[in-house]
């Protein structure tokens, strides 16, 4: 057995493994602050699944230091009763809880706060579009007084452990950064003057152990690895009990803050060498580790202590009993697309997952009427509508009209920088696999079918079909939809490759037509190419995009003629004649075709889910499939 999955006395807590979770924001609070059902549903969940340490999403020490709309607090008078419920929540399912202290800085959301955006120096976060000022020396003393503030409330609330946010570019971090700390006081003379005051202010607050959180931007830069390595002698001085060691920077790295699937594995493993080097306190790793091989080789390579697990905690609570029980092949896994875990976040929303839908809602119960239910197609939405009708207890059986499934799903991990999509399908597949659902393949569920079969329930998930718009000449060009080029792997002949649609479909195409060697030109009526996308990884596609000299993207801009001689487009600067295609792809979308009559007239009960229902992404058709489980049989 690996070292991780064994217990781990970090004085002065045993762990029940080496597995923690990360603070992960979910958004899930009151505007106010205060903590929701979802809350306890969410955490109950992964103490449940075996998780040792829980840290609860970052919590700012003052109002402005929020980052957005629903951020759990720890400033108001019922903080440490609101707070204490979730710790009992942790508790009784076997795990501890940490609470991470924040102030986000620069990096803080003036929408969510309703105040000015505070810094060393007057800047910009240039990931959000914000400007803060610089603090006064009074403002300084208030936000170290309220770090103590909130280690008293943490300690109140019950938390067996505290960690203060020293990394990701957030405000004890904008201190230790000359581009950012600018002042001619005493705190930019001494830029480790500010984080260590905070330090010992915690640590005069309360005896609770203590971590500290960091990043290393550049493992190269001795001035920024000199400042890291005095401060973590100060945090073990005042009795630190580990680091805990993410990447990336809130305002000027997001891709690696937020660890996308795209980025390479190496520069995390480098800093997390630089970070070892500097201090010998416990050190915790953070950052796509759902790989079971991976993170015991982070271990046993020396490179951390332990391992920290954010999103494939949201993605499969019970990754760490899965993992104690040798069932690795039953994990539903992260892709790290940050489709589901962002944006939503951002908006105040609650974070969700794109292949599981239950995050942060109360377990399944059985249902009051058992049903025969059949479900036609085993894209997303229709596994997730399998899954959910088997657990809930019901009869089921799908069909499926291709020869395997997945659906449209099977096209995101042959997009370049996606080749992690296919664990999350991997995983969905297995869990079906290892309830033991019937899947029909080559199985068309038409009106015999039906007849053979009566089903008292269907969920019509069969998926929809490519438009394709009425370009003239498009007749008379070689063309092939996203679904054949991707799925069924038909190629387009030719050099010179038109790509009919700019949205998330199209502009991942183009790229993987660009690196096979073709020139490209992709055409969006609308203004704007991805539009939709999730923005972190909209713009590492796009920055590769840039580089690809042979790609074109035409906003704005429609067709008019596909010609032998030239390519006919109107933009908005008026009509022009671009050099001629060899081939097309259409990309403009999908439309769902309607319900054939007999289906009502041979089923009492019909769900119609996913693309069938309204093409959409993926995680609104994993939603839809739960959603119809949830309304069968009451």
């Amino acid at each position: 057995m690996s070292d991780l999955l064994h217990p781990w006395a970090l004085k002065p807590l045993t762990l029940r493994n080496r597995i923690w979770m990360a603070p992960v924001k979910t958004a899930f609070g009151t505007p106010d602050g205060a903590v929701t059902e979802r809350h306890l549903h969410f955490y109950r969940a992964i103490a449940r699944g075996g998780a040792a340490l829980i840290l609860l999403e970052p919590v700012p020490v003052r109002w402005e230091g929020r980052e957005h709309p629903k951020q759990l607090s720890v400033t108001h008078p019922s903080s440490a009763e609101e707070l204490g419920r979730i710790v009992r929540v942790i508790h009784e399912n076997g795990a501890l809880a940490g609470l991470n202290l924040n102030h986000a800085g620069r990096a803080a959301n003036p929408k969510a706060s309703g105040m000015e955006v505070l810094a060393p120096s007057d800047c910009a976060c240039p990931a959000k579009g914000t400007r803060a000022r610089a603090m006064t020396e009074t403002e300084i003393e208030e936000v170290i007084e309220a770090y103590g503030r909130a280690a008293a409330v943490a300690e109140a609330a019950g938390f067996d452990w505290i960690e203060v946010q020293a990394g990701h570019g957030y405000l004890l971090q904008q201190f230790l950064d000359p581009a950012v700390n600018r002042r001619e006081d005493a705190y930019g003379g001494d830029p480790l003057l500010f984080p260590r005051r905070v330090l010992e202010r915690v640590r005069r607050a309360t005896s609770l152990p203590f971590g500290l959180r960091v990043t290393l931007s550049d493992p190269s830069d001795g001035g920024e690895r000199e400042r890291l390595a005095a401060l973590l002698d100060h945090a073990r001085n005042l009795g630190a009990s580990a680091v805990h060691a993410g990447m990336g920077d809130a305002c000027t790295a997001p891709p690696w803050y937020y660890h996308h699937g795209a980025l390479p594995w190496a520069p995390q493993e480098g800093a997390l060498r630089a970070i070892r080097a500097l201090t010998p306190l416990p050190l915790v790793a953070a950052g796509r580790l759902g790989d079971f091989q991976r993170a015991s080789r982070i271990l046993a390579e020396g490179l951390a202590d332990g391992i920290a697990l954010g999103r494939p905690l949201v993605a499969d609570p019970e990754l760490p009993a899965k993992w104690q029980a040798g069932a690795f092949e039953k994990v539903v896994a992260c892709g790290s697309c940050l489709q589901g875990c962002l944006a939503k976040v951002a908006r105040g929303e609650g974070i969700s997952c794109i292949v599981n839908p239950s995050v942060g809602k109360p377990p399944l119960e059985p249902a009051a009427t058992r049903r025969r239910t059949l479900v036609a197609g085993a894209g997303p939405a229709g596994l997730s509508a399998a899954l959910t009708l088997w657990r809930r207890g019901h009869g089921v059986i799908v069909a499926e009209a291709e020869s395997g499934p997945g659906g449209t799903f099977r096209a995101a991990p042959r997009s370049p920088g996606k080749e992690s999509m296919e664990r999350p399908l991997a995983g969905l597949l297995a869990q079906v696999r290892s309830h033991e659902i019937p899947v029909l393949y080559n199985q068309v569920v038409d009106e015999a079918f039906l007849e053979k079969v009566h089903p008292e329930v269907l969920v019509w998930a069969v998926g929809a079909e490519a438009v394709k718009p009425p370009i003239p000449g498009l007749d008379a060009v070689p063309c092939l939809t996203s679904k054949e080029y991707y799925l069924q792997g038909q190629e387009l002949p030719g050099h010179r490759v038109l790509v009919v649609g700019g949205g998330l479909v199209g502009v991942e195409a183009a790229e993987k037509l660009a690196l096979e060697g073709r020139e490209v030109v992709v055409v969006e009526m609308l203004p704007e190419m991805g539009r939709g996308m999730e923005g972190v990884g909209k713009a590492l596609l796009f920055k590769r995009l840039s580089a690809m000299p042979k790609v074109s993207l035409l906003t704005s801009t429609t067709i008019r003629r596909i010609g032998a001689e030239a390519l006919e487009v109107e933009t908005p600067e008026g009509p022009k004649s671009l050099p001629p295609v060899d081939s097309v792809l259409l990309a403009a979308g999908l439309r769902a075709a309607p319900l054939p009559d007999f289906v009502r007239r041979l089923v009492p009960e019909v769900h119609v889910v996913g693309d069938a229902k309204a093409p959409r992404d993926v995680e609104s058709a994993v939603q839809d499939g739960y959603e119809a489980g949830l309304a069968v049989g009451g």
